[in-house]
């Protein structure tokens, strides 16, 4: 995949991202949320999916702590006439900030090595934090697998 094609993808997944709003999950799961807004209780919510209410109680337990699959939350969502949305989203900013923010990492990594070792022959890189900006910038646009190493 070729550099230009990279920054396209990134910048085109950032733009539809960036669109995306996320609300927080109920404390007892979206699931328990959505079928008591119905007014659906979870023996109606048990014949509409095939199983006991018991594997309801248990499908709302465990969404509650993250331990559930997303093809029985699909199950369920689709005995409430709901879907289920599924996305991974930036914890902060963008992907592309995400990049940055790692490639300045890396950066700062590799120019505070070089500067110790040149600093022992008695020389050094020079400013090091424009250096290390600089460097992070080149890594940053590059998107090379290396960055994460």
């Amino acid at each position: 995949m070729t550099n230009k094609f990279k920054q396209l993808q990134l910048r085109a997944l950032d733009e539809h991202l960036a669109k995306i709003h996320v609300a927080p999950r109920p404390s007892g799961g979206w699931v328990r949320a959505i079928r008591t807004t119905l007014g659906m209780s979870a023996r109606q919510l048990a014949e509409r999916m095939g199983v006991s209410q018991q594997a309801v109680s248990r499908l709302e337990s465990k969404e509650a702590v993250d331990a559930v699959t997303i093809k029985t939350l699909r199950r369920a969502a689709e005995a409430m006439g709901c879907q289920v949305v599924y996305a991974l989203i930036p914890g902060e900013g963008s992907l592309q900030e995400i990049i940055d923010e790692q490639a300045l990492k890396k950066a700062g990594e590799l120019v505070g090595a070089v500067d110790h070792t040149m600093k022992l022959e008695a020389q050094g890189v020079g400013d090091v934090e424009d250096k290390t900006r600089q460097v992070a910038g080149e890594m940053a646009v590059s998107l090379n697998t290396s960055l994460w190493e």
